[in-house]
């Protein structure tokens, strides 16, 4: 926790200036709401000495005294407000740069990252846990601890000036400070730990519950998400009500029971210093005394709540520094240029986990413009040798070569850069029709876009929309039909004119008439495309020029349908089974 804290610290680096401006405008607060007091005892000793002594009492004295007072107060809310601002900028500005630097960490952490983290979790760290340390830490904890332990470091300096056998005495407190914080902050620390957890849990099933909403009304299982909902909300509430029941034993019922304790024994002591009936000190020197003594516990027990702060902080810190920790891939800077899109796969053996391997010794050569199909049962390991053409994962043995050269030695960026991709389940962002097809690329223009949906045939779903192509597209694209987003998505790719085209499955989710039309166009489309198309519907590869059968991560079958289908082998056994069931 002593390295998160260290490493929360480093970043005020990036705004020293204003910071070192907060604090100064923080000891300027803090030293006049200290020396107020101060004021108040000259106005209280100037009028009790008069009127001891039956003098008349100056009303421009009064009015001196008094202006003073209000002045030093005003300018200490005044600093104290400059200070506010300057302190909530730094820790908006800090935590602006902690998240983007999550998020654009994010995007450059391998595939396999993701493969076991839930999405809420992972958007908890970015979006919750930045937020607690903007208000926590560098809003509150930073800005609240200086000036609470300024105002601390004051009274006790005004004490021994005032009373210097009190003061001196009230240092004997600190031992009992030490130990009562580390009391709470070993009490506390395990109570916030699983508080952040069971948040970050309770966003994980929210986002779940949401995207799966139709699975779950389907199959009438909301009531059992109520349940697993209520049992992480109730863990939630329990470390809530922990935290509570210790702030209020160990500060607020500690420190009223002290600052009690501490103002008895002063004003006994006070008490034993009278001399014939006189006070041994002023009305205004005790005036100070109760003043700066009631005063004294506050910030103290404002310094150990903060520690609940700073326990939160510093459990969201060492979460969102383990997702900005995560090795980012590794990569080179060389580009690769692809001219032709002729690829071959050589010896590549490849497992996601140890020595599980899911491709084993797969050479397969594939020519300019081919189009190769990709066939077999679930497991196979078809989308394996997408995720490897795309650089997802690299092969542990063997190599893939794209026009000669071997795409790991260069940037993934620029290995896909002429890549294209229809997926089976289509994602649309939230945005328009025209932003989902260019994905915001600029050099992509309106007329490249209209063009990619009329080729791929989706003139009719972009004529009934009110606005066309800018026609607003809500999150997941819920509002178009599963064949109208895989149309956006096939246009998607189009307009991007790669090289090489991959389709996963892309026709396995819509009707047969939407079908028909993205077959049509992918005739025309896959001209000077090598093309590789994943398919569990057979007749929609039987026009490739090479279909590859695979086999627990091999290759036992490939040639053209014909081919494949006078070997009688486990292809045409597929294929007829297909056609007896359809």
């Amino acid at each position: 926790m002593m390295k998160t804290f260290k490493r929360l610290l480093s970043y005020l680096k990036f705004a020293k200036g204003r910071f070192l401006l907060g604090v100064l405008s923080l000891v300027l607060s803090a030293s006049l709401s200290v020396f107020a007091p101060i004021v108040g005892k000259q106005l209280i000793d100037y009028v009790a000495n008069q009127v001891a002594h039956e003098q008349w009492v100056d009303q421009q004295k009064l009015i001196y005294f008094f202006v003073l007072y209000i002045v030093i107060i005003l300018l200490s809310a005044i600093f104290s407000y400059v200070a506010y601002i300057i302190m909530s900028t730094v820790a908006n500005d800090l935590s602006k740069m902690i998240r983007d630097q999550a998020h654009e960490h994010m995007q450059v952490l391998p595939v396999s990252y993701f493969d076991d983290k839930p999405a809420g979790k992972i958007s908890a760290r970015i979006v919750n846990d930045t937020e607690v340390l903007r208000q926590s830490f560098y809003q509150n904890f930073c800005n609240q601890m200086l000036i609470n332990l300024m105002i601390v470091i004051g009274i006790y300096i005004a004490l021994i000036a005032v009373n210097y056998k009190i003061g001196l005495t009230f240092l004997l407190l600190i031992p009992i400070f030490v130990v009562w914080q580390l009391v709470y902050m070993r009490r506390i620390t395990p109570v916030n730990t699983r508080w952040r957890e069971t948040v970050s849990e309770l966003n994980s099933q929210i986002a779940e519950a949401i995207q799966g909403v139709t699975i779950v009304q389907a199959f009438g299982r909301e009531e059992m998400l109520d349940k697993e909902f209520e049992m992480t909300n109730e863990e939630w509430y329990q470390t809530r009500r922990q935290a509570q029941r210790l702030d209020a034993g160990l500060t607020w019922s500690l420190s009223e029971f002290l600052k009690n304790l501490g103002i008895l024994l002063v004003l006994a002591y006070l008490g034993s210093q009278y001399t014939g009936g006189v006070l041994g000190i002023s009305v205004g020197t005790l005036y100070v005394l109760i003043n700066y003594i009631s005063r004294l516990f506050d910030p103290i027990t404002q310094i150990v709540r903060l520690m609940t702060m700073l326990q939160q902080s510093l459990v969201a810190g060492s979460r969102v520094f383990e997702l900005i920790d995560f090795p980012a891939e590794e990569d080179v800077e060389a580009e690769m240029r692809m001219t032709q899109g002729a690829v071959e796969f050589k010896d590549v053996s490849f497992a996601y986990q140890g020595d599980q391997k899911v491709l084993q010794n797969i050479n397969l050569k594939v020519e300019p413009g081919q189009t190769i199909g990709l066939v077999g049962h679930t497991g196979s390991g078809k989308s394996s040798i997408i995720n490897l053409l795309f650089r997802f994962y690299d092969p542990q043995e063997g190599q893939i070569v794209i026009d000669g050269q071997n795409i790991q030695e260069y940037s993934r960026e620029s290995v896909r850069a002429d890549m294209g991709i229809v997926l089976q389940e289509p994602y649309l962002f939230s945005g328009t029709i025209a932003s989902n097809i260019s994905m915001n690329d600029p050099s992509i223009t309106e007329e490249q876009i209209k063009k990619a949906i009329k080729l791929v045939g989706a003139d009719p779903l972009i004529d009934k929309l009110a606005k066309g192509i800018h026609e607003v597209v809500v999150e997941k694209g819920q509002s178009l039909s599963s064949g109208e987003r895989q149309l956006v998505s096939f246009a998607r790719t189009l307009a991007a004119d790669p090289k090489i085209l991959i389709l996963d499955e892309a026709t396995s989710h819509i009707d047969t008439e939407t079908e028909a039309i993205i077959q049509r166009a992918m005739q025309v489309l896959q001209e000077g495309r090598t093309t590789f198309m994943i398919a569990h519907r057979l007749s929609t590869i039987q026009h490739a020029d090479c279909i590859i059968l695979l086999e627990k991560g091999r290759i036992v079958e490939q040639g053209s349908h014909e081919e494949l289908m006078a070997l009688d082998g486990q292809y045409a056994e597929m294929y007829q089974l297909q056609a007896t069931v359809s």
